[in-house]
């Protein structure tokens, strides 16, 4: 069952952006369990993945913001023994974390009292990346992504 749930959720985010030309964009995918550990283990392959890419201009808010959408896959997404998948993706003008899971429930931002102790996820998402969002997936489950715009250097700035 297990891996049936790992190659469906592998084939289906093949198809994430299918308005792509070959050549403009660099992805890397990977499957993890639903367990406490994720949103660490999830941080260190986007932190991986992006420093082997030279794409760390913002690489804190992207761990943060992948930390605060894995979270939310695993404790509210993703069922029980099902898998979680994020994927990392440089495009031409944006960096893109994307988390599936195979859950129904739709992610919504809300303003938590001011003494609670969590509810705040998506509202940091919010204030770090450049835009985020949920859209549908083939098959079961959403995808929740947080985009980031590239940051160019300035012509003739020097280091």
């Amino acid at each position: 069952m297990l891996l049936a749930m790992a190659s469906r959720l592998t084939n289906e985010v093949t198809d994430a952006a299918p308005d792509l030309l070959l050549g403009t964009a660099r992805h890397r995918t990977m499957l993890f369990p639903r367990s406490r550990t994720t949103p660490r283990t999830a941080r260190d392959f986007v932190a991986a993945t992006l420093t082997e890419w030279g794409e760390t201009s913002r690489l804190d808010d992207m761990r943060l913001c992948t930390s605060e959408l894995v979270t939310n896959a695993v404790l509210h997404g993703a069922p029980v023994g099902q898998l979680v998948l994020v994927r990392v993706e440089s495009l031409d003008k944006e960096l893109r974390i994307e988390v599936h899971d195979s859950g129904k429930n739709r992610p919504t931002q809300r303003v938590p009292e001011e003494s609670a102790v969590d509810g705040r996820g998506l509202l940091i998402v919010a204030a770090t990346a450049d835009g985020w969002g949920v859209k549908e997936r083939t098959g079961p489950g959403k995808c929740v992504w947080a985009a980031f715009n590239h940051i160019t250097e300035p012509q003739g700035a020097t280091s």
